[in-house]
């Protein structure tokens, strides 16, 4: 019984994390601060853990810039489409995050710091 609810847990947890794809795609349409943000967010997605979460986000932020062409610069749109297309997104964390990182640098996003857990009375 108690393998059930965490199986539900999991399941519950991976819907919201495909809807806050679908749902930051949605919220890209805002110049500004809040698009910056966004970006962050899906770039982050693009490590999750289950491959896909990676994948969804992958495809939907490709859609994305299919649809506003004004995300980012023409000039490197191509190679971004590419790489969004073109990476096993299903591949081990570390090779993803590089994939990952090379398009935060490409769209001028910050990289996300991997955060390390502190325990207790250790610094």
């Amino acid at each position: 019984m108690e393998r059930g609810k965490q199986q539900g847990r999991k399941e519950t947890i991976l819907l919201r994390k495909l809807s806050n794809a679908c749902r930051f795609c949605g919220l890209i349409q805002f110049q500004g601060e809040m698009r910056k943000k966004v970006l962050f967010q899906l770039l982050l997605l693009l490590c999750y853990p289950f491959p896909i979460i990676r994948k969804t986000t992958a495809s939907q932020l490709y859609e994305m810039l299919l649809t506003y062409d004004d995300v980012i610069d023409a000039e490197i749109l191509d190679e971004v489409m590419a790489n969004l297309s073109d990476n096993n997104w299903d591949a081990d964390l570390p090779t993803v995050r590089a994939q990952r990182n090379h398009l935060c640098d490409l769209m001028g996003v910050p990289k996300p710091i991997i955060a390390t857990k502190l325990h207790q009375g250790v610094l």
